[in-house]
């Protein structure tokens, strides 16, 4: 399907009072008629329709056109009714908007052809103006935010932005890593530049989710997608911190939900609660003993494992079931994955996930 570029660029929505969206009751703890959910990478190549816009492009032809990143972000709803529409961009986006060189290469995500390594390389992070640098991102929110509003049940339209560890673990290993070694030994061997780069990171983030925030967006997820390899002190010293910043930081600005998700973190939930995000996203690994020590006043989202959708759509019915049956009472809960969806998920497990969850009563 191709992008409709008959849309205005920058409609905006009607001024009126709309009541919040089921996903934002949910998000800030409230109990809903039913499970709000959407799911992490809900815009991909699990989509035929998305695969038709891929088609002759690289994922920056896409995640930087307004156009063509509103038209990738709707397709879920189109399809599933999602209660959601995050934002189709990448973590990096800011990087690249600050002139970072990085490309997407197939089957290795992305590469960034400067790092950090030293004092002098934290230049290329001294100047970010979000609404200058990637205003492409605020006008795909605005255009997200009128799709909402025209629609009988309205979703939420939802921004992002990678955490402070997991932007510096790009900048210092250049792309994903397995052992992650080069930025443990920044971490260990100097630690104040880590310091300094992860404070500049704090700013940067700010920044670009207040700009969400403004442009639209009425919940934010942080992704600490790495810090999940780091223990419980080394989290709360090297990444943990950071994030508690960037959340206290928008909070006094904003009634506005923020999501954090770490990934490989169910080792870490009382140190996320530490943060004091208003939502916390599991992964499929954690131990329904910890998330009941989880405060009321967070609510939380997850946490079906993303293989399941592999299985046979009997399997897929009962594990979605299962997650619902162990969360569904809890005030403040919203369904998600436990990760990223797979790109080759059939279509009628994803189906079967969704009409699953609209039946559960």
């Amino acid at each position: 399907m191709a992008a409709d570029m008959s849309l205005p660029l920058r409609a905006k929505p009607k001024n009126k009072t709309v009541s919040p969206s089921i996903l934002i009751q949910a998000l800030k703890g409230q109990k809903c008629n039913r499970i709000p959910f959407w799911y992490m990478r809900q815009a991909g190549r699990y989509l035929p329709e998305y695969n038709e816009i891929r088609k002759g492009r690289t994922f920056l032809d896409m995640s930087t056109n307004a156009d063509i990143a509103y038209e990738i972000t709707i397709q879920p709803h189109r399809r599933f009714q999602n209660d959601g529409l995050i934002l189709f961009a990448d973590i990096l986006t800011p990087l690249h908007a600050c002139g970072v060189p990085l490309y997407f290469e197939e089957k290795r995500g992305p590469v960034l052809e400067r790092t950090i390594s030293k004092e002098e390389d934290l230049h290329i992070l001294e100047s970010f103006s979000p609404a200058e640098q990637c205003p492409y991102i605020g006008e795909t929110l605005t255009r997200l935010t009128a799709y909402a509003s025209g629609q009988s049940e309205r979703p939420a339209v939802l921004g992002f932005a990678g955490a402070p560890f997991t932007m510096a673990s790009y900048l210092i290993e250049g792309g994903t890593s397995k052992k992650f070694e080069k930025i443990r030994s920044i971490m260990f061997g100097q630690p104040e530049l880590f310091k300094k780069l992860c404070d500049r990171l704090v700013d940067m983030t700010v920044d670009y989710l207040r700009y969400q925030f403004k442009s639209g967006a009425e919940a934010v997820q942080l992704f600490d997608s790495w810090a999940g390899i780091l223990s419980a002190e080394q989290y709360d010293e090297f990444a943990g911190r950071y994030t508690e910043e960037i959340i206290r930081r928008l909070k006094a600005e904003f009634d506005h939900p923020i999501i954090l998700f770490v990934g490989g973190g169910h080792h870490l939930l009382p140190e996320m609660v530490r943060q004091n995000p208003d939502v916390i996203s599991l992964d499929w690994r954690v131990r329904i003993e910890d998330v009941e020590k989880i405060p009321s006043r967070i609510a939380i989202q997850g946490n079906l494992d993303p293989l399941y959708l592999y299985g046979g759509k009997d399997r897929v019915i009962r594990e979605t079931e299962a997650v619902l049956n162990r969360f569904a009472s809890r005030p403040g809960y919203v369904f998600n994955l436990g990760h990223g969806i797979h790109p080759a998920s059939p279509l009628e497990n994803v189906e079967a996930m969704i009409q699953t969850i609209r039946n559960y009563r």
